[in-house]
């Protein structure tokens, strides 16, 4: 049978060949793009319908009592987990976007294709059973892996696997929240793909692709919200709430890493016990805080309606529904009992993403603060607004990502009516967080290994990784103050610059003769032993020491538009580094690193 089936894999493997020689490179990729579409949309959706009917039929049971499937469910989903991984798959897995980011940035495209199921069988056993944890980064992983190996089945070459990776992305994001060019942006600004434009066209087909699946046959939203619009008088609160969102987004990088590195570190002889008391804190939670079953899109569902009251479904606390005043405490709890919860469900194994809690967080300070501000009678806000823009902004502050966040919500609410306040908060949510953490949740772990930089800071990272020792040039003849004009033009004789440093008997560095200070003079031989170096000699606009940093040397290059600049060691000359020579270098080191050398 499995002889039958590589003779099969062979055969449609040389077709598929064939058929990229027979037609138009871009007519190819765009069949490519619709097909790794519909698969990515397919796998999407059958992972999105098997949580949600789970969710459905818990939500289905008496609000006013609380169950003990809230505690056993996430466990259970937990262990199922660990079965499948350490019994069935037999693998390492890794649901977390880092080492995706990290193959894409070292060029490392080849995704095993376990990778096509796993995820989303691991996220759907965590998630589907309760565990606190999110869809969308297993999605996207499988997605890339579909990607990775389409590109793979038909040989091709590294950047047309980037592609493909990067079309899947796009359609398993899009496939989720029914949001297309949010797909496409997620793509590229959270992968931090460095492509032409042209490879926006496949990406869009891919992710419309995904998207039509996804609306074909999960025709419901996974977040429904309708707005009517905002006011210029709320435009200081969105700001406020940007800052908010941004400090949320610091802190919950720092706590869930933390606690991953915690769990990290657990030996073999302490992990059960470890897990047994993660899974009785993660029960206590879920148990007393029901809205942190799952990915929690219900709940935000119900604040966005205005039911609040529903928040306190299947709790102890039921009976506090009237009180204004308890359901603001119990939503602000949530906030870091969500963090805590998401970190113990990954850190004990279970497989599932934070993109969800993060926009779970993001809704109840959005409700906690709209709803605090009316209460007060300080001003009168749009809640459901200001829970929807919340979101955006703590996603933009985790994941780095405010082109992501704001479309995301944009394309979910139907319309760009809320386009401006979204531009507000997560623009602001995003310079505050990245003042503190400067990486995203993803790429923090890589950055302080030396793992990863982010495209704006590449070049400081080329620069740094040059030796300023290894540029100098001393291949220059040296001048003494007191040499004569008659010594110096046989040295120019001799010389292939027209540059030559002057130093005095120690080797300190005193200056430079250019061949222009003596041209007009070389001539007159009978000024040969009346003029000497001394003067001519003048110095330079500027000067490096040996142990500067290569930044200050291109600032001053740049600063001062020269080509050759003098490098001493504590004042003595030790040669001239050239902007030439830093050019080549850096070069050399940029292609070693878009090769993954």
């Amino acid at each position: 049978m499995w002889n039958r089936i590589h003779i099969w894999y062979r055969y449609l493997r040389r077709q598929a060949r064939l058929l990229t020689e027979r037609i138009h490179p871009s007519n190819y990729r765009m069949f490519l793009a619709v097909l790794i579409g519909i698969v990515s949309g397919l796998m999407a959706v059958t992972l999105k319908i098997t949580v949600r009917s789970l969710e459905t039929w818990l939500e289905k049971q008496d609000v006013q009592s609380g169950h003990y499937a809230y505690v056993l469910f996430p466990i259970f989903g937990i262990v199922l987990t660990w079965i499948f991984i350490k019994w069935v798959l037999r693998k390492k897995l890794d649901t977390s976007l880092t080492q995706l980011i990290y193959a894409i940035y070292a060029k490392r495209v080849n995704l095993p294709g376990y990778e096509m199921y796993a995820h989303a069988v691991s996220s759907a056993l965590t998630v589907g059973f309760g565990g606190s944890a999110g869809l969308e980064a297993p999605i996207v992983r499988t997605s890339s892996a579909i990607g990775s190996n389409l590109a793979g089945f038909i040989r091709a070459g590294r950047p047309k696997r980037i592609l493909f990776m990067a079309c899947g992305t796009a359609a398993g994001m899009a496939a989720i929240f029914n949001t297309p060019v949010a797909g496409v942006i997620f793509a590229f600004e959270v992968l931090m793909l460095d492509m032409a434009v042209n490879a926006f066209i496949p990406l869009l087909i891919s992710a419309a692709s995904g998207a039509v699946i996804g609306r074909m046959l999960y025709p419901g939203q996974i977040i429904f919200f309708q707005t009517e619009g905002w006011t210029p008088e709320a435009v200081p609160f969105y700001a406020l709430l940007g800052i908010l969102c941004g400090l949320l987004s610091v802190l919950f990088i720092r706590f869930y890493l933390s606690r991953m590195q915690c769990f990290a570190r657990r030996s073999q002889k302490s992990r059960l016990g470890f897990f047994a008391l993660g899974a009785v804190v993660l029960g206590a939670l879920i148990y007393l805080m029901p809205p942190l079953y799952g990915e929690g899109y219900s709940v935000v569902n119900y604040l966005l309606e205005g039911k609040y009251e529903n928040l306190l479904n299947h709790t102890f606390f039921y009976r506090f529904t009237d009180n204004s005043g308890f359901l603001l405490a119990f939503a602000f709890l949530l906030i870091f009992a969500k963090a805590l919860a998401t970190s113990i469900t990954i850190g004990i194994g279970g497989h599932g993403g934070i993109f969800a809690p993060s926009m779970f967080m993001g809704a109840m300070l959005g409700f906690t603060f709209a709803y605090s501000l009316n209460s007060l009678g300080v001003v009168s806000l749009s809640e459901a607004n200001f829970i929807a823009v919340a979101m955006a902004g703590t996603l933009s502050g985790v994941i780095k990502a405010p082109l992501t966040g704001i479309f995301l919500i944009a394309e979910i609410t139907g319309g760009y009516s809320l386009i401006v306040p979204l531009m507000i908060v997560s623009a602001v949510s995003y310079f505050v967080a990245y003042f503190f953490e400067p990486h995203s949740i993803f790429t923090k772990d890589l950055a302080n290994k030396g793992l990863w930089v982010p495209p704006h800071e590449r070049d400081k990272h080329i620069l740094k990784h040059m030796d300023l020792e290894k540029l100098v040039e001393t291949n220059f003849y040296i001048l003494h103050p007191n040499e004569t004009l008659r010594e110096f033009v046989k040295i120019i004789a001799k010389s292939h610059r027209n540059l030559f440093p002057v130093v005095d008997e120690d080797g300190y560095f005193l200056g430079i003769v250019l061949l222009d200070d003596v041209r007009n003079r070389m001539f007159d031989q009978s000024q040969y032993d009346k003029l000497h170096i001394r003067d001519f000699m003048h110095m330079p606009q500027t000067t490096v020491d040996i142990t500067d940093p290569m930044e200050s040397v291109m600032e001053k290059f740049d600063y001062y538009n020269i080509w050759n600049i003098p490098v001493l060691r504590s004042g003595r000359y030790m040669g001239f580094v050239s902007k030439s020579s830093v050019f080549n270098r850096y070069r050399e080191l940029l292609k070693n690193q878009s090769e993954g050398i």
